[in-house]
């Protein structure tokens, strides 16, 4: 989706032919990237001490960059939830849909349960407004707080847009098109904003940059 032609990926750091340097890629924009590329299904099945390993691969960056985005596919597998928790702050993408409920809440329960984790932030996606993206997550926050003692934060929400669509098409990232609508960029500035200001979750897990 960044339109990049990658020679390495986080599969070749698992099988041992690339150290992590090589496999970071460094975008136009300065955005560094660790493509997931076909190693993503295998990265969801190593064992513990692996993902301990790529865990502490990233030590060198903690000055070299300014935040690490960890993004792990939807579900509750041990490397996502392992991943997740190494993360100070940990946001769900949630959509208004059962579907996403139930897999958003088996995520936030293992790690709740398995981390002692105590804070999940939600986005609310694909939303037709504010008041909608609301009620997903006033309905999703009830579920949750029937059955797991968690703080659930609203982070913000984003609609369902075309020029969002028409991103992902054109493999180029919206925060890039000048021509973004007002509501479009009003909408990303409040959940960077609310990025910021949202407390670092605690867990029992090991943590990326954890001297």
């Amino acid at each position: 989706m960044l339109d990049q032609k990658v020679s390495a990926s986080i599969s070749d750091l698992l099988d041992g032919t690339c150290e992590i340097d090589q496999v970071i890629h460094e975008t136009p924009t300065g955005l560094k990237l660790i493509p997931g590329g076909s190693g993503v299904l295998e990265l969801m099945n190593i064992d513990s001490k692996k993902r301990w390993e790529v865990i502490k691969s990233l030590d060198y960056l903690e000055t070299d960059i300014d935040y690490l985005f960890v993004d792990t596919p939807a579900g509750a597998s041990d490397s996502s939830v392992e991943f997740a928790a190494a993360c100070d702050k940990i946001i769900i993408v949630l959509v208004g849909e059962p579907t996403s409920f139930m897999d958003a809440y088996a995520f936030i329960k293992a790690l709740n349960l398995e981390k002692k984790l105590e804070r999940v932030s939600i986005v609310v996606n694909m939303a037709k407004g504010s008041d909608d993206a609301r009620n997903s997550f006033n309905s999703f926050q009830k579920i949750v707080a029937q059955f797991l003692d968690i703080e659930l934060s609203f982070m913000g929400w984003l609609p369902s847009s075309q020029v969002i669509s028409n991103s992902i098409l054109s493999r180029k990232p919206f925060v890039l098109n000048s021509k973004v609508n007002t509501q479009l960029n009003a909408r990303l500035a409040e959940i960077v904003n609310n990025i910021h200001h949202t407390l670092t979750s605690k867990t029992n897990s090991i943590r990326f940059f954890d001297k």
